[in-house]
């Protein structure tokens, strides 16, 4: 037994060992960025290995090639890397909008019969700028710009509610299956381009130029259609429960009222008609008050969640409006309703035109959770107090 035991310990310890050297011989990629080009496609590399000097430090490089397939222009890129490439690690693709705009089961085939990738990197799209372009930019809180694209997508799903990373796997299951359409979000470089792809915008408090996401791009089968604003970004994440965390501002007389979702739900169903009912349900906390109101009266409290809810309404309806207006499926109901009723769905003949006649019923159900909160305002708590003192 402890010759077994011995035996299967050398066995992994040899492995690592000739799997890490194996990896140095790669050049191994973080990110990868699909732009046109005059033959057919710009793809662009961004190596993590890269050595920056004779002391092993390491810093990034990006390597292009073009080619009227993505394997030709990834081909290309081989002749320019001193190492053979490797996309398991891969972090990230951005695609640009212009490539999008023609179709991305193209750009996507090599990635899906590519062995080595590991299909769980994240996708998105750059907005009015090359793709290539919002790979190299550097930041000065990351070592990688692959890691940094990537971290901004994950952390910012939980934080707002415009933002929804879509993965490989997730993105391929939109594509694949009917009745039900894509929606990526974007990047958008800001400040001087050309000064943020230089080493020197990571050692600065204040770069040249960043990167900063951008709002929901809805597509049609598998091409970019139009781009969603703020608002109708929001409502297609609450209609399609990704909602992790986000806030809602109302009107309060001569201010606004911050209020922060943190338990918020949508759930969607579908009648034998085709018409969907939403009902969203969830928790929130005051945030910040800039209006004078006295949160001990429960009659506020109320008149605030009905503000919320009706905020909430709102953005629900503006992404419906948008998704018929474009005639994308971008909620899923079509799935839904061919999983439920199958032998309807399969009489419609023209689904775009069912679409745009399926109603839409929303209830909203938000509830202030007062127990953590200041019960009054600063100045309503300053009021009382000079009532006190005279």
């Amino acid at each position: 037994m402890k010759r077994l035991i011995l035996v299967i310990s050398l066995i992994i310890i040899c492995t690592g060992c000739f799997n890490y050297s194996e990896l140095n011989d790669y050049a191994i990629a973080t990110g990868m960025a699909i732009d046109k080009s005059d033959d057919g496609y710009e793809v662009s590399m961004l190596i993590s290995n890269s050595p920056k000097s004779s002391e092993k430090n390491y810093t990034t490089v990006v390597y292009s090639g073009k080619g009227k397939t993505i394997y030709e222009a990834i081909k290309e890129i081989g002749l320019i890397s001193p190492k053979e490439l490797y996309i398991g690690h891969l972090s990230i693709l951005i695609i640009s909008d212009s490539v999008a705009k023609d179709g991305i089961n193209s750009v996507l085939e090599f990635l899906l019969q590519e062995p080595r990738s590991k299909k769980n990197f994240y996708v998105a799209l750059s907005k009015d700028n090359k793709a290539k372009d919002v790979l190299s930019i550097t930041s000065p809180l990351t070592d990688f710009p692959s890691q940094n694209l990537a971290t901004n997508l994950k952390d910012t799903t939980n934080l707002q509610g415009s933002i929804s990373a879509i993965d490989f796997n997730t993105l391929l299951y939109k594509l694949v299956n009917k009745g039900v359409d894509l929606t990526l979000n974007g990047f958008v470089i800001v400040g001087d381009i050309k000064d943020g792809v230089k080493e020197s915008n990571m050692e600065t408090n204040k770069p040249a130029s960043y990167i900063k996401l951008t709002n929901q791009a809805i597509f049609k089968n598998d091409k970019l259609i139009a781009w969603a604003n703020k608002n109708e970004s929001r409502g297609i994440n609450i209609i399609n429960d990704k909602i992790h965390e986000m806030y809602i501002k109302v009107k309060c007389d001569n201010g606004f009222i911050v209020v922060d979702t943190n338990t918020l739900e949508t759930k969607k169903s579908v009648d034998k008609k085709g018409d969907v009912t939403l009902n969203t349900t969830g928790k929130a906390s005051i945030s910040e008050i800039t209006c004078d109101i006295d949160l001990t009266k429960p009659s506020n409290i109320k008149r605030i969640e009905n503000k919320v809810n009706n905020k909430i309404q709102d953005l629900e309806l503006k992404a419906i409006n948008l998704s018929k207006k474009y005639s994308t499926d971008i909620f899923g109901i079509g799935l839904m309703y061919y999983q439920d009723y199958p032998h309807i769905y399969n009489k419609i003949k023209d689904y775009d035109k069912f679409y745009k006649n399926i109603k839409f019923k929303s209830n909203v159900d938000i509830k202030i959770n007062t127990s953590g909160s200041i019960k009054q305002t600063l100045k309503n708590i300053e009021g009382s107090r000079y009532e006190e003192d005279n």
